[in-house]
């Protein structure tokens, strides 16, 4: 096979298991048993790996980097450490992007394994084969919410350690202050059961409820906290006095939280129920706390009658407090700018062309400075229609009676102007909140951060905006590289990203923003194609936003607020222990306040003509890809079906209006987006490109490998993302859908009982265009490869830890189960019914709907029928039977049967393959 250039490994090792299972020398649970046992490897692989890029095998190392960030601070005196550690640098992002791709149970026996030194997990190795991957349905929104809850509680605890960590040097170095300190490095946020880009599922009643659920809980932590600190009984009296008091004061706020909440768990829908619910929330109440003030100033009674170990406590509550407020994290509500825009156009007279042009931006100004605050209640919210409104409205009532004190963030994904922000202040002093939210323009589309520093720049010279600004000291943006990636391709989209952060950071200057917090929101996944660095903390953070971007911040003294996010499920392995979780938050920490001061020196930056050059090469070869037809076609149907489900949230976005489901790429979430690319073995939007950008000055980009940190982190993530990259796999598919495979099949006369069958598929196939686009795309991914690898293949980026021979196998056993069904749909009758005829099941097969066709099957011909008993009630008889004929055991047994084993089988491979990327999609 050597020999012979076209050879493809995949290719013939499928036909061979193929042609074993024919020949019964393999059983479908054979396969099944393999499958399983490269599952369970594939799986402790890598959560081994992300033990050691969350530094969990390195921990007194980690523990000490941030004593000595913490004891470096205090060298500059108590004014510059306290300034430092109670203004956070660093936030924590759990988000709803649905990667749930493992089971609760797998993911906790994995994040027990991960926590285990080596050789010491036998007993999770062992665990773990007793869990089937393959998933039932897609968990609920109430299940993801579960998970996010369990995975804050962790973060909570390891950033309480964190604060006692720099408590304690505080404690060493100023032992006249420290007790006035109340640490704040990071705080920790959420947008699961917020978030309603894209989907309509989510109600206002749903998000209320979660987040009333959320103060209940967090009240009770802090009730549990506080009633361990007094059975330390280290207190004298008035401090005494002080710690009971608010033991019995959260008691009393913790059981209004969980009225409030059973309330509310009733049907709202129901006029009754939500009077009796809203009347309840609404009325005053000496019991309900609305913030933590009062709280906090018996904590600080407390800390002043305590011993220095106690007081120590209560300032680690009190921080816990501070950073939290009455909720399990800070949240995130997230809209849509065309929500805003269909919000805002009637009150700013917009048409349909109407864009942020001076005139109508001036106008907007004047009305957004003139607009009075009205009063809501919870009829204006439950007879909202439009989403923009009824979001505010909300926002507005959980402000008035769940937290008074907490900002939230108000996130508008695809923001392209900078009237979409202005509008939504517009609507925050409509109902009351400029004082109270934060306003987040999502910058994610090739428009977006192309002219991101622009539209910066028109909020900022906007003086209504920029006294907003000025009056939150926040000034917050959120970048999206999942999305940037798909549209853009996974390095432009970096690049694009670098530069809207340094456009950011010249901005602030220029309109003299320097006591504002520049606050930037880096959304990413966990898998390579949407932003989630290979690499450890350190290398996954400074990959999203670069020491150079930092450092612009930096040398302009402007305080920059770093937040990154961690995506449901795969992303919370990360924190799946507690100890996983310490680690991750430390590295973090210890990422955010790195060195930065020699990052202008990267040869990167000093020589940006050339990489100026490898940006605008690579964009432009990820835009015509973006724009292949072949490409689009792999994007759809097959690879589509493969997946299993992962979320609560759709496949694709919601989208207004009705019509035909014609496919459009853009439609597609980046998630699935990426996870179709990895099952076809092609991460085509982190590649692509990169072969025609090293052959610009190939000695060059050599020499840019060598020298430059930031060109590793970015052709690291690419290096690692080749070294899974399996074109054969592509081309493998490809030949599945060859009609010649089959024909040649049946002429070789080593299957004579196949021929005929074989012969069908291949007819049926003939009339496809499937396989010339596979292969003429996997033919332009592979000429492209060819150079980028002539210059990444001499680098020592390339992974260590990859295993592409487990990949082709997994891939050829796919390829011989689906030559399976495709034989056996042979099997059904030539004529039949439109959904169930031979030639329609097989031409579905092509692009995978073996969803539908089992439906349509069991529909058409059920096992067993029974008699319709109604029949027997007429009093005339009938000599022909009716009814209960009996079915179709036979269909059922050799061909509905198998399919669905089948396709189940399909399906644990798609899980098998996802351990290979460390993540789903």
């Amino acid at each position: 096979m050597n020999e012979d250039p076209q050879a493809n490994a995949v290719k013939v090792l499928a036909y061979d298991i193929s042609k074993d299972v024919e020949e019964r020398r393999i059983a479908f649970r054979h396969i099944e048993e393999l499958v399983k046992q490269l599952s369970d490897r594939g799986a402790i692989e890598r959560i081994r790996r992300l033990r050691r890029r969350s530094g969990l095998d390195q921990i007194d190392a980690l523990e000490a980097a941030v004593s000595d960030i913490a004891k470096a601070q205090a060298a500059n005196g108590w004014e510059s450490f306290k300034l430092w550690a109670e203004k956070p640098g660093l936030g924590i992002v759990l988000t709803a992007h649905p990667t749930f791709s493992l089971s609760r149970d797998i993911r906790n026996c994995l994040g027990a394994l991960a926590s285990k030194e080596d050789g010491e997990f036998d007993e999770e190795a062992e665990e773990l084969k007793s869990y089937p991957y393959l998933p039932k349905r897609a968990p609920t929104l109430t299940e993801e919410h579960e998970d996010t809850q369990a995975t804050l509680e962790r973060i909570q605890g390891s950033l309480n350690r964190i604060n006692r960590k720099v408590l304690d040097i505080a404690r060493e170095s100023f032992p006249d202050s420290w007790q006035d300190l109340t640490p704040h490095l990071a705080d920790a946020y959420s947008w699961v059961g917020y978030d309603i880009d894209g989907r309509t599922d989510i109600s206002w009643g749903d998000a209320l409820r979660l987040r009333l659920s959320e103060k209940h809980t967090q009240l009770g932590r802090y009730l549990k906290m506080a009633q361990d600190l007094q059975s330390k009984g280290k207190l004298e009296a008035k401090s005494e006095a002080a710690l009971e008091t608010l033991i019995d004061k959260l008691s009393d706020a913790q059981s209004s939280a969980k009225r409030d909440l059973a309330l509310f768990e009733k049907d709202i829908t129901q006029p009754e129920n939500l009077v009796a619910a809203a009347n309840n929330l609404t009325r005053s109440s000496n019991r309900r706390f609305t913030n933590l003030d009062l709280a906090i100033e018996l904590i600080d009674k407390a800390i002043a009658g305590a011993d220095e170990d106690l007081a120590s406590s209560l300032i680690i509550l009190r921080a816990q407090m501070v950073a939290f407020g009455l909720g399990t994290a800070r949240i995130h509500f997230r809209l849509n700018a065309r929500h805003v825009i269909s919000a805002i156009r009637p009150i700013f007279g917009m048409d349909q062309q109407s864009s942020d042009n001076r005139t109508l931006l001036n106008k907007a100004t004047k009305l957004t400075k003139a607009v009075k605050a009205q009063p809501v209640n919870f009829a204006s919210l439950a007879l909202e229609k439009s989403t923009a409104h009824e979001k505010m409205i909300l926002s507005a009532q959980m402000h008035k009676y769940i937290d008074d004190k907490t900002p939230i963030r108000l996130l508008i994904a695809e923001t392209e102007d900078s009237l979409v922000p202005l509008g939504v202040l517009y609507l925050a002093r409509l109902y009351g909140l400029e004082n109270h939210l934060d306003i987040s323009p999502l910058f994610e589309t090739a428009d977006a951060l192309n002219n991101g520093g622009r539209i910066i720049g028109k909020m900022l010279s906007n003086p209504v905006y920029k006294d907003y600004v000025k009056s939150r000291g926040v000034f917050a943006i959120q970048t999206g590289f999942s999305d940037a990636g798909r549209f853009m391709g996974q390095i432009p989209a970096t690049l694009a990203i670098e530069r809207l952060h340094s456009h950011f950071a010249h901005q602030m200057a220029k309109n003299e923003m320097k006591d504002v917090t520049a606050l930037v929101f880096n959304t990413h996944g966990e898998g390579l194609g949407r932003g989630g660095h290979p690499g450890n903390i350190q290398e996954r953070v400074d990959y999203a936003m670069s020491p150079w971007a930092v450092r612009q911040f930096e040398k302009r003294d402007i305080h920059l607020c770093h937040e990154v996010s961690f995506q449901g499920g795969d992303g919370f392995l990360w924190y799946q222990t507690p100890s996983l979780s310490d680690a991750t938050a430390q590295s973090l920490v210890a990422a955010r306040y790195a060195d930065r001061s020699e990052a202008e020196d990267d040869s990167f930056y000093t020589e940006n003509d050339f990489s100026w050059d490898v940006f605008r090469t690579i964009g432009s070869e990820q835009d015509s890809l973006y724009r292949d037809p072949n490409y689009i076609t792999i994007l759809g149907g097959f690879g589509q079906n493969l997946l299993i489900p992962t979320g609560s949230r759709a496949v694709k976005r919601a989208a207004p209006g009705s019509g035909a489901d014609m496919f459009n790429p853009r439609q597609l979430r980046a998630i699935p987006h990426n996870a179709i690319l990895q099952q076809f073995g092609a991460p085509a939007n982190i590649i692509f490109g990169i072969g025609r950008a090293a052959a610009i000055d190939s000695e060059k980009f050599e020499n840019l490998l060598e020298t430059s940190a930031r060109a590793r982190s970015i052709f690291g993530l690419a290096a690692t993302s080749m070294s899974r990259t399996q074109l054969s796999a592509l081309t493998a598919y490809g030949r599945l859908f060859d009609p010649g495979f089959w024909i040649s099949r049946a002429l070789s006369g080593n299957e004579p009982i196949l021929a005929d069958r074989s012969l069908i598929v291949a007819e049926t196939l003939s009339q496809s265009a499937w396989r010339s686009q596979i292969m003429d795309l996997a033919n332009r991914l592979r000429m492209d490869q060819f150079n980028a690898l002539a210059t990444l293949g001499k680098s020592d980026l390339t992974c260590t830890d990859c295993d592409p021979e487990t990949l082709k196998i997994l891939h050829a056993l796919r390829l011989a189960v689906v030559m399976k069904m495709m034989i056996i749909a042979t099997d059904l009758p030539a004529i039949g019914d439109d959904n169930t005829s031979q030639m329609n099941v097989l031409q579905r097969l092509q692009t995978f709907q073996i969803d539908s066709i089992l439906e349509d099957l069991r529909q058409r011909y059920p096992e067993k029928r029974d008699a319709l008993s109604w029949t027997e009630d007429l009093v005339e008889k009938s000599g022909v039977k009716v009814g209960g004929s009996g079915g179709y055991p036979h269909i059922s047994e050799t061909i509905i049967g198998p399919l669905q084993r089948a396709s189940e089988l399909v399906r644990q491979i798609t899980i098998a393959i996802t351990h290979h990327y460390d993540a789903y999609g």
